[in-house]
């Protein structure tokens, strides 16, 4: 299990895993969330050893706010992937699943509403990522649940009132470019469409 802050990496393992020489490590004893915010300021990666990971997870987690999210990797007919540009950073259109709201729905929602893309067809599930953030003095830990779509579509409106740039049609080494300057949720992401072959029209 992994937590992202921004590009950071926060890894829950099992207590007697093996730990690198010179890699930043704490018990489960030690979690707290400003301890592992002052171990960001010298490393970028940190080990939680635990003896029951989820455990461990679910009371670091009483530290913040727990908020749920929903997004998409879209093809199209060539099998390009659809890329959002946002503060800097290529990212995948996602955003938070409203009430009353499956994630599925929210996913779908949320790409249509960011990119202007329709008629998504649904081609399965990824996988779900963590990442906590600081929002105006609140943190909060946000899981986003992804899924691959596909679509015939091509217009695309990027939507400006998100801060969104542009929504782009990206090829392969386009994407490979474009992951440089992301987020490393993104990377997983992408590392899972492409693992599970999810990346066609079907």
């Amino acid at each position: 299990m992994i937590v992202y802050f921004t590009d950071c990496a926060l890894r829950f393992v099992a207590a007697d895993t093996a730990v690198a020489a010179g890699e930043c490590a704490i018990s489960e004893r030690e979690l707290t969330r400003a301890k592992v915010i002052n171990f960001f300021q010298s490393c970028n990666s940190l080990t939680v050893l635990c003896a029951d990971c989820n455990a461990a997870f679910e009371r670091f987690l009483s530290e913040f706010e727990y908020v749920e999210a929903a997004g998409g990797v879209v093809a199209d007919e060539g099998g390009k992937v659809l890329m959002i540009f946002r503060r800097g950073r290529w990212d995948l259109p996602k955003g938070h699943i409203d009430a009353g709201e499956d994630a599925l729905t929210a996913a779908v929602r949320e790409v249509e509403e960011e990119t202007g893309v329709s008629g998504l067809k649904f081609a399965g599930e990824l996988c779900n990522t963590l990442h906590a953030y600081n929002v105006y003095g609140k943190w909060e830990i946000k899981r986003t649940y992804w899924f691959a779509f596909s679509t015939t579509s091509s217009a695309t409106t990027a939507q400006t009132e998100e801060d969104i740039e542009s929504a782009v049609w990206c090829s392969e080494a386009e994407v490979d470019s474009n992951l440089n300057s992301s987020y490393p949720t993104i990377r997983e992401v992408i590392y899972e469409y492409r693992r599970t072959g999810k990346n066609t029209l079907g």
